[in-house]
């Protein structure tokens, strides 16, 4: 029978979370085709080929809120006045009395019953030929803001248990900006420094030098790229927005030399002796672009030596550092257990084949991590698993390290850390966690000015239901990785924690269609994880974003996104004002997504899109060409009503004609005197790069991720004018104080 109930498909795809039709940016409407729809629901585990699979599969969405006793979270903001808990019930689980036991997180355990009538039953439905009723009772007293256990126990014995997660009202926020007070900062990607010690990438011994020459400088934040785990079999996949894990850090940005056993290996030191290795660490140094292939191929090399050094002297003593290596392995649990077997068995299987570069081309018995043939596996490779627990504990420390640098030189916030929207299908993550991702779908974007094709980012999406069956648990355990050593957390696509756009597959990005998250459920934990950690949240939300959205990250203190290309009174192509500005934002520039302000006004990127064939039509690019005029034009209008720059200045450099001088200072100025709590200024920026860091919509058409600034640390303040730039923006920022 074919599928022709397509007004109850819709049904189902309402019921399943799948919004169906919407808007792009420029107002047209989509609306996915019924494919489109099926694809989807087959995605989150409900495939309908038919009309008795839609009624089928919306008995079974109608029937999940019966099939347990009781939710298996509950989140409640501490300003609720009591928690409400629906109970569902047999005939032979209802008592007079329901007893209830609540296990705080302090440890205070509190106990009562609730009485039930049954003819105070809210609800009633049919299983399986049993009636079920369900109950609405509340608990007295809410406990303090925290994780809480809820145990119920019904008639018969029936036990069971929710988790209780009591949120604050707001994200934590440093009190200088609670005083109003106005911070700039540094936004950089770490791979791309430069410094006579580095081994040919950024690490952490450059991350620390950097925060002792922009300190003084009056910088109170540095903006990173994200630092998760990718993948060292494949060093050249150097995306950090498609990595392997998110709950964990890659230890590429390791400095070798920093590590503690560096200075008492023999081993490694007669490695650095030989002229070779050094003229092979040079040569690294001076490439233009990162050779990810060589600098780990030299890392790895080193880090063996170390690990064989901290297991020869460190753990077969039981030294403290070894008691502190064994703490964080226990604490990391399963996850970091899992995170090592991948690493481990991943390696092994590219050695032996290098066509293996995934775990879906892995023996298929590999590929389940609870499997007979992976716990054999471990047992007889227990040291190449320890090897990258070793890695990772030695890359926590120095990122650590980093962070209390930065408080110790005084910033206010010190490192933003930058959080991916999603990880690859191939990685650990998903690996170890199979059932929470819908992996025959993507997510992305759809088409916007920047990217005229839309966008799929090749990232499977989590499953909202999956996600509340884990009572929250693997969003709660990425907030806190990427939180700690931090003073801030950007999130990339915030809008995820409210829709995500599906693509499925074989389709272009125009054809997917939004999903919806339990958004105030993720909020609330956003802020209880952000007030945990000390660490405020700043929310990316460029795009087509709804209002509500942006009004509820902002009623919670995540700060928004606000970069000068979008800021515009979009009626009038003007830009807006200064003033204009929300408080309650980062102002930048650009991102690592947009092209630098250089490459911007030289038209650098349209170029590049040109050459690249990434427009949809010679159409489309005349009118960006003429949008860019224009957006020139009203650039230096606005610095004009600013006094930010002269009549004389714009008739010699700035008109729409002439496209040879970028006023980037006076631009930086503009965005100084906006009223946003933080100003990011990109370093690409500074130094006039044109060439932006990331072009979405390519892969190996251009180097995305690897090229390099072009100044040594080191010579930061004495071949440039990053001190003199630096003073006038934090005058700027000061008189917004003042």
């Amino acid at each position: 029978m074919p599928l022709t109930d397509y007004d109850a498909l819709d049904r189902l795809c309402t019921a399943s979370g799948i919004t169906g039709a919407y808007h792009d940016i420029w107002g047209n409407y989509h609306q996915p085709t019924v494919e489109v729809k099926q694809s989807l629901l087959s995605a989150i585990g409900l495939p309908v080929y038919n009309n008795a699979d839609i009624h089928r599969a919306l008995k079974q969405q109608h029937l999940h809120d019966w099939d347990r006793i009781v939710a298996p979270v509950l989140v409640v903001a501490e300003n609720e006045s009591s928690i409400r808990v629906n109970l569902t019930l047999a005939p032979e689980q209802i008592a007079k009395a329901v007893s209830w036991e609540l296990n705080e997180e302090s440890g205070k355990v509190r106990r009562g019953h609730w009485i039930l009538e049954d003819t105070n039953a809210v609800n009633k439905c049919v299983v399986n030929g049993i009636l079920l009723k369900q109950f609405e009772v509340s608990l007295p007293q809410l406990p303090g803001v925290g994780y809480h256990r809820l145990n119920i126990t019904c008639k018969e014995g029936d036990e069971t248990q929710t988790s209780l997660i009591v949120t604050p009202q707001s994200c934590y926020q440093p009190a200088e900006l609670d005083n109003g007070r106005k911070l700039w900062g540094i936004a950089l990607q770490l791979y791309t420094l430069r410094s006579q010690h580095n081994w040919g990438i950024g690490d952490f011994e450059d991350l620390h030098r950097a925060v002792d020459t922009l300190a003084p400088l009056g910088v109170n934040i540095i903006g990173l790229n994200p630092l998760h785990a990718l993948f060292p079999h494949l060093p050249e996949q150097a995306s950090p927005y498609s990595p392997t894990g998110r709950d964990f850090l890659n230890p590429l940005y390791l400095s070798v030399e920093a590590i503690d056993e560096f200075e008492r290996c023999e081993e490694i030191q007669q490695l650095l002796a030989e002229k070779n290795f050094q003229a092979r660490l040079e040569t690294l140094r001076e490439t233009k672009l990162v050779d990810y292939t060589g600098v780990w191929s030299a890392k790895l090399l080193a880090l063996k030596m170390l690990y064989q050094c901290f297991r020869q002297e460190d753990l077969a003593s039981n030294s403290p550092r070894a008691k502190s290596f064994r703490q964080f392995q226990a604490e990391g649990g399963s996850d970091l257990q899992n995170f090592g077997r991948f690493e481990a068995l991943q390696t092994q299987l590219h050695q032996q084949d290098t066509s293996v570069s995934s775990w879906l081309s892995w023996p298929e018995a590999y590929r389940d991590p609870t499997s007979d043939a992976v716990n054999n596996w471990a047992d007889s490779n227990r040291e190449e698993i320890e090897f990258h627990q070793y890695l990772q504990w030695n890359t926590e420390l120095q990122l650590a390290d980093v962070q209390q640098h930065c408080a110790m030189r005084g910033m206010t916030i010190g490192i933003y850390r930058d959080l991916a929207v999603g990880v690859t299908k191939q990685g650990a993550q998903i690996w170890a966690a199979q059932p929470l991702y819908a992996l025959q779908s993507s997510i992305g974007a759809p088409p916007d000015d920047f990217n005229l094709h839309g966008q799929d980012w090749s990232l499977p999406p989590p499953k909202p239901q999956a996600l509340i069956d884990e009572a929250y648990d693997p969003f709660i355990k990425t907030l806190r990785a990427n939180m700690r050593h931090a003073g801030a957390l950007r999130i990339d696509h915030v809008m995820g924690l409210m829709r995500l756009f599906w693509i499925p597959p074989k389709h272009l990005p125009e054809s997917g269609s939004y999903v919806v998250y339990p958004f105030t459920d993720l909020l609330g934990i956003l802020a209880l994880e952000s007030q945990r950690n000390q660490c405020m949240v700043i929310g990316e939300d460029l795009g087509t974003v709804p209002d509500e959205l942006r009004a509820a990250l902002q009623s919670i203190n995540v700060l928004s996104y606000r970069v000068l290309y979008f800021e515009k009174n979009w009626q009038e192509g003007s830009f807006k004002p200064p003033h204009d500005y929300p408080r309650d934002a980062v102002a930048s520039i650009g991102s690592h997504d947009l092209p630098s302000f250089s490459g911007f006004w030289q038209e650098t990127d349209l170029d590049l899109s040109e050459a690249l064939d990434l427009f949809p039509s010679p159409q489309q690019r005349d009118r960006q060409r003429q949008a860019r005029t224009r957006d020139r034009i009203e650039i230096v209008a606005a610095l004009q009503r600013e006094n930010l720059i002269s009549a004389e200045e714009i008739n010699e450099n700035n008109t729409a004609d002439n496209l040879s001088s970028a006023p980037t200072l006076p631009v930086h100025r503009y965005l100084a005197r906006s009223r946003s709590a933080l100003m990011l200024l990109q370093l690409e920026d500074f130094f006039g790069q044109k060439d932006q860091v990331n072009v979405p919509g390519t892969v190996n058409q251009h180097p995305n991720w690897r090229r390099k600034l072009p100044v040594n640390i080191e010579n930061w303040l004495d071949q440039s004018d990053l001190a003199s730039f630096a003073q006038v923006i934090s005058s700027e920022r000061e008189n917004l104080d003042r």
